[in-house]
């Protein structure tokens, strides 16, 4: 799927960049083959004899109290694989010193010299146990540089972009401070905007991006996959030979079909579609249930990249709305194909209900809010009558507020004001909606329109509420990344 090229460049930059002083950072977001990519290059790195590599999972070690700490001692245990041994005792005699001289605090990396000053009862001791605590462990690690000669030693960092932003600034603070010496080359492989974020979280007054820019010196984005419809199960699960008859003859397209309209070509977004597929699939041969598999495989897309729009499609045809693929209706344009590629011309109401039953199963949580405990107070005399009575107060309400409804698909409400977030009227819920880095718009607040209207306009009345709510509900749900500006 054209990572190999990418690993092989990024290997040979590892490799050949000098002097051995430099970080590399391989950004993506979540699912986007980071991991996979840094595995790839790490074999790539195995073939050269010059090259100490260390993987390091930060996510492992988030519950340290100094997450450097735990890095060292992977370089420290992966150090015999130098076969030096005169080699192997200078490096962990340096990183040993190291560690025995730091302490890591909220804030940059400091000194702890203290239980060396104990004993000083001199000016001499005190200056000897000054020297010990600050320079002697800098001056060992620059000498390795000298000892390995022509060697380097290559520290992939991976899923640093998991842990909490001041563990995330802590190393890459101490990569900056105490190992940017020459001979360590470090590769990091972490979410972008995510790594922006915590630094702003740490340092409120400091341009994340410039701060970036300081530490990493080769920066690579993971691009898009560049998938093929023949190969790509192939590639993307390897050993796939699923057994004879599993599967529809027509499953690699319908697949290839999902995972580029739907899913960005995100592999573990595309993977978790398979594993859905293949266990619905079973669940509708021992129920005896006849079933689409295209369609299936519609709806389990539709749930993965806009779960919005999909629990509006259950509750229209659970609602028995006479047209409950109007809920689809999107200003989003890769939305809009998407649903005339899998659900054009409109299967029956039936067999959509079926379906939709089926594939409920697996189903990503909708991000309800803790509103929707109270009724909402009506005299109507059936569920729609109340659904349609609370859309209209909640259309005037917009009105009032100085929102407008979108030219490209209705009840769906912006507000200048608020350029990251936006309003959809459904068939049974308000949803408030926020756009993530990537342009998405997510689902974050919704509530039932039988039973929180008046949570839903006093939402639309208070624009931090607003804001609020829906960022801590959309992120909670769907944990991806929201633009500083939508904060």
């Amino acid at each position: 799927m054209g990572f190999q090229a990418y690993a092989e460049a990024i290997a040979s930059a590892v490799r050949g960049g000098s002097p051995p002083q430099f970080t590399v950072g391989i950004y993506g977001s979540w699912g986007s083959g980071k991991s996979s990519l840094l595995n790839a290059i790490r074999a790539e790195l195995a073939k050269d004899d010059g090259v100490l590599t260390v993987m390091f999972d930060a996510w492992r070690y988030e519950r340290a109290d100094h997450i450097v700490v735990p890095m060292l001692n992977a370089i420290y245990n992966a150090t015999p694989e130098l076969s030096d041994k005169k080699l192997t005792e200078k490096v962990r005699s340096a990183l040993a010193s190291v560690v025995r001289s730091i302490t890591i605090s909220v804030g940059p990396l400091k000194m702890d010299p203290g239980a060396a000053f104990a004993p000083a009862d001199s000016d001499e001791g005190y200056a000897a146990a000054l020297d010990s605590a600050y320079v002697r462990p800098y001056q060992d690690l620059k000498a390795i540089a000298g000892a390995l000669g022509r060697r380097r030693i290559v520290v992939l960092v991976d899923d640093l972009d998991r842990c909490s932003p001041d563990k995330v600034v802590s190393l890459l603070e101490a990569i900056n401070l105490v190992l940017d010496v020459p001979g360590f080359v470090f590769v990091l492989a972490l979410d972008y905007d995510v790594l922006v974020r915590a630094v702003t979280a740490k340092y409120p007054h400091a341009s994340g991006h410039v701060f970036i820019e300081k530490m990493v010196q080769v920066p690579f984005r993971v691009p898009r996959l560049d998938i093929q419809p023949e190969l790509f199960l192939q590639e993307l699960v390897p050993g796939w030979a699923p057994p004879k008859d599993a599967l529809p003859d027509e499953f690699g397209s319908i697949a290839f079909d999902v995972a580029t309209m739907g899913l960005a070509a995100n592999p573990r977004q595309v993977k978790r579609f398979i594993n859905s597929f293949l266990l619905l699939l079973r669940i509708a041969g021992i129920r005896a249930v006849s079933t689409n598999p295209r369609l299936i495989a519609g709806l389990v897309g539709l749930q993965l990249r806009w779960p919005a729009e999909y629990q509006d499609l259950t509750d229209a045809v659970y609602a028995d709305d006479d047209d409950p693929l109007a809920a689809l209706q999107s200003d989003q344009a890769d939305l809009a194909r998407y649903a005339k590629a899998f659900f054009a011309p409109a299967p029956r109401v039936e067999e959509l209900r079926a379906v939709l039953h089926l594939t409920e199963s697996v189903a990503q949580p909708e991000p309800y809010s803790g509103y929707q405990t109270g009724e909402y107070a009506s005299n109507a005399s059936s569920a729609q009558e109340v659904r349609t009575a609370a859309a209209a107060e909640i259309r005037a309400t917009l009105a009032q507020r100085g929102f407008t409804e979108s030219a490209r698909a209705a009840d769906i409400y912006n507000h200048k004001e608020l350029p990251y977030h936006r309003v959809r009227i459904g068939k049974t819920v308000v949803r408030f909606e926020v756009k993530d880095v990537e342009g998405r718009w997510l689902s974050g607040t919704s509530l039932y329109l039988t039973k929180a209207l008046p949570e839903a306009v006093q939402l639309i009345e208070d624009f931090p509420a607003l804001r609020d709510q829906t960022n801590r509900d959309a992120l909670r749900v769907s944990g991806r990344t929201l633009p500083n500006a939508a904060l």
